[in-house]
């Protein structure tokens, strides 16, 4: 197994250097920051992807061409499309919606659709998150809408929600899963709750720091399994 981390932010991206004795060695600037890291034994390529889903799925693939990783985990936060959802909280992607692309107007085809694929919901890696349940089994297992587009507005979070069961939403998720996908490479998303459904951008700049050292420190539990 060879490890790759797809971090977008730089705030998500340097919680994982917060931590003390971690191992380091900077491998690239261009076309992404990228470091190989020791963590719980574990040799991981860490890429700062940046914001968004093509960034995401470039970065992702880069470790996959280049460095031949085999499996991805992408660690960082997200907003909340619920209540009952507690700022700072973790939780596991099992499903991943793709709200933004629609063809309904072209043929018919569902909101969400991708054509490779036989679901308007796709899925990490199935042994990944059983592994998570059986270690961690009050981490919940989210279904995430994924776009670019930074969400605020709440009515637009309960649609979400009420029609496609969404407890989250995010800009990196659907990019890393789909060129994950495509190669035949696991993936596993875990994620800090930094703002809530009535949240909004200020929320968030009080709380991304906190929730993603907060989440990082559960991943380093998790890559212990590994």
């Amino acid at each position: 197994m060879k490890l790759g981390l797809v971090v977008a932010t730089k705030n998500e991206f340097t919680a994982i250097f917060k931590l003390k004795n971690i191992e380091s060695i900077k491998l690239e600037q261009a076309p992404f920051p990228l470091f190989k890291i020791i963590l719980e034994g574990k040799e991981i390529y860490a890429i700062n992807s940046g914001i968004g889903e093509i960034n995401s799925a470039l970065a992702t693939e880069h470790l996959i061409d280049k460095y031949g990783v085999d499996t991805i985990i992408n660690y960082g936060v997200v907003g909340s499309l619920v209540n009952d959802l507690d700022l700072n909280s973790t939780v596991i992607i099992d499903k991943i919606f793709d709200y933004e692309l629609d063809l309904k107007d072209l043929d018919g085809t569902p909101l969400g659709y991708h054509q490779d694929f036989d679901s308007i919901y796709l899925n990490p890696s199935q042994d990944l998150l059983d592994l998570v349940k059986k270690n961690f089994p009050n981490i919940p297992h989210v279904t995430c809408a994924s776009g670019n587009k930074f969400l605020t507005e709440p009515d637009f979070k309960e649609y979400l929600h009420d029609n496609f069961d969404c407890l989250i939403c995010e800009m990196e998720s659907l990019g890393i899963l789909i060129a994950s996908l495509k190669h035949n490479c696991r993936s596993l998303f875990i994620k800090g709750v930094s703002d809530s459904k009535d949240g909004g951008l200020d929320e968030y700049y009080k709380m991304v720091d906190e929730s993603a050292g907060i989440t990082f420190e559960i991943l380093t539990q998790i890559i212990k399994l590994l």
